[in-house]
């Protein structure tokens, strides 16, 4: 339809799976609130991204993601890439959600759509992380929601390998009681804003640019997407029991109110871990594509979105 019009890019298999004639009844209540669309689909990790970054160069206005957090997470980091010119729409199809809760986006496909093409652009800002690859190269990405690392990155690649059938919140639950039976806290160093560097033991810690991650755990209950800043929430050296004991706290956001819990909001932060050859996981939006040493940063008011 011409580069004015605004593009879907679909993830077919977001929200469980969609087939071929489930996208047909869908194409309607697309149509009805976003109007005339072009598609693309994607078929591999990080096709999001690529075609994000292609359509965002070439100049594409609208680009809407169809799918759950991972994918719009791949399009966001491909709008960046891309010049940062195009808008970024989302409309939610995923078993996990989060960053939608953010926005307040709603769940019903023709109002979502609606959204994205009514709604107001405004600028949020856009977190940043230089962190060290699987293959050990070091890497950058963008990150939208959430970046966490420690406990909460050895969940995220659990629930990811498990099954998401019963949901979002069920398959993290089982991830989170799975990985305490065998996963021990980290001694950590911590760098704020190019202070003093800090030595932790922590079960994990979390910088918010939103405030839910895990299937609707509102880890950084206080995150504000246009701050420019990042909300840092430590959660230090908690046992097994005190973990299960304080697990529901986490959706609540009240968890910020126990003693082991310290909160800050950051420019910028560097984290490693105490032993050089331990391995700690991070997280971006639910995805885990690497490990510490890694710098966080904020990009303030870096992609325009509608929501």
């Amino acid at each position: 339809m011409g580069i004015d019009a605004p593009i879907v890019i679909v993830n077919p298999r977001s929200g469980r799976g969609l087939t071929a004639a489930r996208w047909a009844k869908l194409v309607g209540p697309i149509t009805d609130g976003l109007g005339p669309f072009d598609t693309r689909f994607t078929e591999a990790p990080d096709d999001g991204r690529r075609i994000a970054r292609e359509e965002s160069a070439a100049g594409r206005r609208l680009i809407v993601a169809l799918g759950g957090d991972g994918t719009v997470s791949e399009v966001a980091n491909g709008i960046m890439e891309g010049g940062a010119r195009a808008e970024l729409g989302i409309i939610p199809r995923g078993t996990g959600g989060d960053f939608r809760r953010t926005l307040e986006l709603p769940t019903d496909i023709a109002q979502a759509a609606r959204r994205a093409r009514e709604a107001p652009s405004r600028r949020i800002d856009v977190g940043r992380a230089t962190f060290t690859a699987h293959d050990g190269s070091r890497t950058a990405r963008h990150f939208v929601n959430v970046a966490s690392f420690g406990f909460s990155s050895a969940v995220a690649t659990k629930a990811n390998a498990s099954s998401k059938q019963l949901g979002g919140r069920v398959a993290f639950l089982s991830a989170t009681i799975r990985t305490l039976a065998t996963y021990d806290n980290t001694d950590l160093w911590l760098a704020a804003d190019g202070g003093e560097r800090r030595r932790r033991t922590l079960l994990m810690a979390a910088l918010g640019n939103g405030r839910f991650f895990g299937g609707g755990m509102k880890i950084c209950p206080d995150a504000v997407l246009d701050s420019g800043c990042l909300d840092l929430v430590e959660v230090g050296d908690l046992g097994r029991m005190e973990v299960l004991g304080n697990l529901h706290r986490l959706f609540g956001g009240t968890h910020v109110s126990l003693p082991d819990v310290k909160t800050q909001r950051v420019h910028r932060l560097d984290a490693a871990p105490v032993d050089a050859d331990a391995v700690v996981p991070l997280e971006l939006d639910g995805e885990t594509p690497g490990r510490l040493p890694a710098v966080f940063e904020a990009l303030p008011g870096a992609l325009a979105i509608r929501f």
